[in-house]
């Protein structure tokens, strides 16, 4: 029997072949020099490590994991070890894990960039994007040229609210090397949301010359273009449809919603629909839609919110007249009417924001689950929702009038802002309900809106916000909500401008008038089109899939 010592000659001859086996691409003999390796030392760490990472780059996963746990079990002392498996726990979504193993590393190998890049890259996974920050500078420090640190540092600082910081993150990476398309793409997402919508098409056609089956990057450039039959990307992105079915479901989904676009732009609007619904069904899958619990939420909210509750209860918030909450469904003409608020001098944009939520939760906390801990809230309690919010919106604008907050679920909460903010004015915008569901149907949202991605859960949705939202009118002050038709606007904007700045006490500015020159960001899916004057074409559009959109009809109520 030979002694562990007298095996060392064999294990890294074994070793040196494996190695020459995987240069050379023979992956499947590199691995059995790995295992012959195994065989004759089970306690050699680099084996182990070495067989994980052929698994990983055969995306075999979960066996990556296993075998590199191996070796970091046998050498705890190993940075490169706990790097890896942390880099491989982040990719199966196991986030805890990623970031415990890749602080490991950087404890270990404190001068290591790569270290503090991967633990950054679980950092933010884990929605840590301040911790994140920090590890991308620090892995920068250490390694100036380090590109990818740079472009996932940008990303970071876009998630902290740092546009300028982050473009400028990304033009670093660009600097070290123009080529980086990443960067390029993630840079004509800033500047597309700054409302540089020329830099940003010419940062996307840099991308795509580099990476020219990038479904991120020819997803976003869809939202800035019209496609022609004579564009050189719609063959790229038809021959990508035609491998979909490899792809993870994210990526797929964004594909099909870009064929969508793509294909309804050329006016083939039976395969355009045919992509969009594939989209809409592989996202869904990945929701936790309840359907229920918002029927639910409905009828307690209107059960809850009667004229006599509204009256026993008035006069208990706070008076400041700032906040303007622009209510109703994605895509009914929100983002265009807070870009005409938001074009005169003593207004701002704020966007969607989640401050109402989260501060009736922080005030709400522990009495019990919502709409039905509403009833339970003192006069203190209604004060404090109001004083917070005002004190959080606040520091947007100090200077300002009036501040715009435009998430379109604050209208479940109108009878509660008429409570807590009795002097904030609400606008509900509106729009023809096909064009509206329509509008949903046909976008990928960020990471919400849950219920739009099928259209009879979609109609059902819509039927519920109409009911709650003619229970508000009922029960509400006169006044306090004024009703905006999108295409009212398409058809006199002076005139809907006139009664906005009126409802919110503003005197009139023509620079309203000229809202598609006004500098801010924008978040939505109308980034592009309210950069340009009003237009007509997005008027009945639905009509295009009137037969594909019957289901929708049949429960909207719309007639032919």
């Amino acid at each position: 029997m030979t002694s562990p010592t007298d095996r060392q000659p064999l294990v890294l001859r074994e070793m040196d072949t494996a190695a020459r086996c995987e240069q050379q691409g023979r992956l499947a003999d590199a691995e059995a020099a790995y295992r012959r390796v195994v065989g004759l030392q089970p306690t050699f760490a680099p084996a182990y490590h070495r067989l994980g990472l052929l698994a990983y780059r055969c995306d075999r996963l979960e066996l990556a994991e296993q075998l590199i746990a191996s070796a970091v079990a046998l050498d705890p002392a190993a940075a490169i070890y706990h790097r890896d498996r942390g880099e491989i726990c982040r990719r199966l979504g196991r986030t805890l894990e990623a970031v415990a193993e890749a602080g490991a590393a950087v404890r270990l190998a404190a001068d290591d960039p790569e270290a503090h890049y991967n633990l950054g890259l679980a950092q933010a996974d884990a929605d840590d994007h301040a911790s994140a920050v920090a590890s991308y500078r620090r892995a920068i420090d250490l390694a100036p040229s380090h590109g990818r640190a740079l472009n996932n540092l940008g990303t970071a600082l876009e998630k902290l609210g740092d546009r300028a910081a982050a473009a400028d993150a990304y033009r670093a990476a660009i600097a070290l090397d123009p080529l980086h398309a990443e960067a390029q793409s993630n840079l004509g997402a800033a500047l597309s949301e700054a409302g540089d919508i020329e830099g940003a098409r010419a940062c996307f056609d840099r991308a795509l010359a580099v990476d020219p089956n990038s479904i991120e990057t020819h997803f976003r450039s869809s939202a800035l273009k019209r496609y022609r039959a004579d564009d050189p990307a719609v063959a790229i992105v038809e021959s990508l449809g035609q491998r979909a079915e490899r792809l993870p479901a994210k990526e797929r989904a964004k594909l099909y919603f870009t064929l969508g676009k793509m294909r309804d732009d050329l006016g083939q609007h039976e395969r355009a629909f045919e992509a969009y619904a594939r989209g809409n069904r592989l996202h869904r899958a990945q929701t936790g839609y309840d359907e229920a619990r918002y029927e639910r939420q409905t009828d307690e909210l209107i059960r809850l919110f009667d004229a006599e509750f509204i009256r026993r209860r008035a006069g208990a918030g706070m008076r400041d007249a700032t906040p303007v909450f622009i209510v109703g469904m994605p895509r009914s003409g929100s983002t265009l009417i807070e870009q005409i608020i938001a074009s005169h001098p003593d207004a701002y944009g704020a966007g969607e924001l989640k401050n109402l939520h989260e501060v009736v939760g922080a005030v709400s906390s522990g009495r019990g689950s919502f709409p039905k801990v509403l009833g339970e809230l003192s006069a203190d309690d209604l004060r404090s929702i109001g004083q917070r919010y005002v004190a959080s919106i606040r520091p947007l604008a100090p200077s300002v009038a009036r501040i715009t907050d435009k998430m379109p679920g604050n209208f479940n909460y109108g009878g509660l802002i008429h409570l807590v903010l009795p002097d904030a004015k609400i606008i509900h915008t509106r729009r023809d309900p096909m064009d509206t569901c329509l509008s949903c149907f046909t976008h990928l949202f960020n990471d919400t809106m849950e219920f739009a991605y099928d259209l009879r859960e979609l109609g059902r949705y819509y039927v519920r916000y109409e009911r709650l939202m003619r229970h508000w009118h009922e029960v509400l002050a006169p006044g306090s909500i004024l009703d905006v038709q999108y295409e009212a606007v398409v058809d006199d904007v002076e005139a809907q401008t006139r009664r906005i700045l009126d409802h919110i006490g503003l005197p009139w500015d023509d620079r309203c008038l000229a809202f598609y020159r006004t500098q801010r960001p924008v978040k939505t899916a109308s980034v592009a089109q309210v950069r340009q004057p009003i237009y007509r074409t997005s008027v009945a559009g639905w009509k295009r899939f009137e037969r594909q959109l019957e289901p929708l009809r049949e429960i909207v109520g719309v007639g032919r």
